[in-house]
This record gives structure tokens, sequence and C-alpha cells, in this order.
């Protein structure tokens, strides 16, 4: 397991595609910013040397707070190409799901 930090709650990386954080009624913007911080992980991770950079985002809120106790997010892939990832995330606790994201990144291939 692999925490990170950056003023947000820290993650914790169970696998590549699957996180967690301690939650505290975190809002909307945070919890994008997690779910980006999570996509760019699984994103590197799939990245041959490592480096995909995101060129496009979309979120759908919910509305359900968030509130106390363990928030998860989980990835997958929903389809790569030689140079993109399309991967969609979601963010949710026991109180059900909160956001969930669709990402593309651009794959670096050393040529």
């Amino acid at each position: 397991m692999t925490e990170t930090t950056s003023g947000l709650p820290p993650l914790t990386f169970e696998t590549d595609n699957t996180s967690s954080f301690d939650a505290n009624g975190e809002g909307p913007g945070i919890q994008s910013a997690l779910l980006v911080q999570a996509l760019s992980h699984h994103a590197n991770t799939l990245a041959a040397d490592g480096k995909a950079d995101l060129v496009s985002i979309s979120m759908d809120v919910t509305g359900t707070p968030l509130g106390d106790g363990k928030g998860a997010i989980q990835s997958d892939v929903d389809r790569q190409t030689r140079t993109l990832l399309f991967i969609g995330a979601e963010l949710s606790s026991k109180a059900g799901l909160h956001t969930r994201a669709t990402a593309i990144f651009r794959i670096h291939r050393d040529e």
C-alpha cells in the first residue's frame, strides 16, 4: 500500500485501481480532487514509461452527503488505445455513491 498527501485527505492505494481515505464530510470539490488523484495514479501505472497526462474529465455528483468514516475510490479502464486511456471511477462510502468521473489520458511513448 502507498499513501499520498497534498493538503487533501491522504489516499491509500490498495491496488492500482482501488484506493481509500478517511472521510470527514468532504464536499464535491475535494471529492473531485481525490478522484483526479486516483485516476491519475491508475493511468500512470498503465503507461509504459509511467507518464500519462489528463486531457479531459467529466464528473457527476449525486448530492449524497459523504459524512465521516471510510471513503473508497474504484477505477476501471473502459478502453485503451496506443496513445489514449479512457478510465471511469466512482467515489463511494457506506452512505452510497457520491461522485462518478470519466477521464481521458494521453499516454506518452518513447519513440
